[in-house]
């Protein structure tokens, strides 16, 4: 039997996470992205993945150039398909048919150039945003979406998960879209995210003993989730038996976070260190905003994975990764 091979796009921390877990699994990786962290990537998978002959390979190409993704996957022959780039929250604000490029004409194209390539399989990331605030109870598949918008993003995810539906009842391409809630972890944020980016830096110095000043408008009332839990549920979205051809799930910590709860885990994380809340600089967008968590019952059951990380834990994984990352910027070995 020939060795699985799965096509992921975006090697930020979801896309290498989820990398690292499909070849865990015995899978071959086809990583892409348009600005290749390769330092970032062999941290991750280690420098036995990206040998010559190994079980990575890395495309270094813009998804919008379509004679350069052409050329990039002609003759490719995947099993799998997941696609993790994006552009997010105020980053989309910026342009409103660059978001449509990137965000809803590029997956259509690859969800086409997955069929053809042979996959059975499309794992797009979607986005828990697509809920509609002020839920009446816990968060499940089936909650109520939003009809309403202000965000660039937001529409742009829920547009093309409408898209897929379409594409998968008329191809029989298999469709399991994931809507992660805030994503955090150590990784580059390729796609724009200010907020995960902003809790990095955050994390980070306090890795470092450095005094904290968490930015007060990074997160509204929401729900955070460890990257490598996202990874884990979308590696289990490649395989998992389906039902029909289109279906989604969502993955949380199932714990919602306030503002001043984060400074409160990060002064359990890192003891002695100064931990406030200052006010942070202006978005061009609101953060996204549940007073209720996700309910992940039935994820857990379809995906058949262990429970997600709850905040402390996870910012404790958070600031071991990045303490290893500074031994090996340091010119150390993990």
């Amino acid at each position: 039997m020939s060795q699985r091979h799965v096509l992921i796009t975006g090697a930020g921390m979801v896309g290498t996470s989820t990398a690292r877990e499909l070849l865990a699994d015995g899978w071959r990786v086809t990583l892409v992205d348009r600005t290749m962290p390769r330092d970032y990537v062999r941290e991750v998978l280690g420098d036995e993945a990206l040998a010559e002959g190994g079980p990575v390979s890395l495309i270094e190409v813009d998804l919008t150039d379509q004679a350069g993704r052409a050329a990039a996957f002609d003759g490719l022959r995947v099993d799998a398909v997941v696609h993790t780039a994006a552009l997010i929250a105020a980053r989309a604000q910026r342009d409103l048919l660059e978001t449509l490029s990137v965000n809803v004409e590029v997956p259509l194209w690859l969800a086409g150039w997955a069929a053809a390539a042979g996959a059975s399989r499309f794992v797009p990331i979607s986005s828990w945003s697509v809920f509609a605030e002020d839920q009446p109870g816990p968060i499940t598949e089936d909650s109520p979406l939003m009809m309403h918008f202000t965000s660039y993003y937001i529409a742009s995810k829920l547009a093309t998960e409408h898209l897929l539906s379409a594409y998968a009842a008329s191809s029989g391409l298999q469709v399991a879209v994931i809507r992660p809630t805030v994503v955090y972890g150590y990784g580059p944020n390729l796609g724009g995210s200010v907020g995960s980016a902003a809790i990095e830096a955050q994390v980070l110095r306090g890795v470092r003993g450095e005094s904290i000043e968490v930015p007060a408008n990074i997160i509204s009332t929401t729900e955070l989730v460890y990257a490598g839990d996202v990874g884990r549920a979308v590696a289990a979205a490649v395989t998992v038996p389906m039902e029909g051809v289109f279906t989604w799930f969502t993955i949380g910590s199932q714990e919602t976070t306030t503002i001043e709860e984060l400074a409160a885990t990060l002064r359990e994380v890192f003891p002695g260190v100064a931990v406030t809340v200052g006010t942070g600089s202006e978005f061009s967008v609101v953060p996204p905003k549940q007073s209720v968590p996700t309910d992940l019952t039935e994820t857990l059951r379809a995906l058949g994975i262990p429970t997600p990380l709850r905040r402390r834990e996870g910012f404790e994984r958070f600031a071991e990764e990045l303490r290893q990352a500074e031994v090996l910027a340091a010119g150390g070995s993990r």
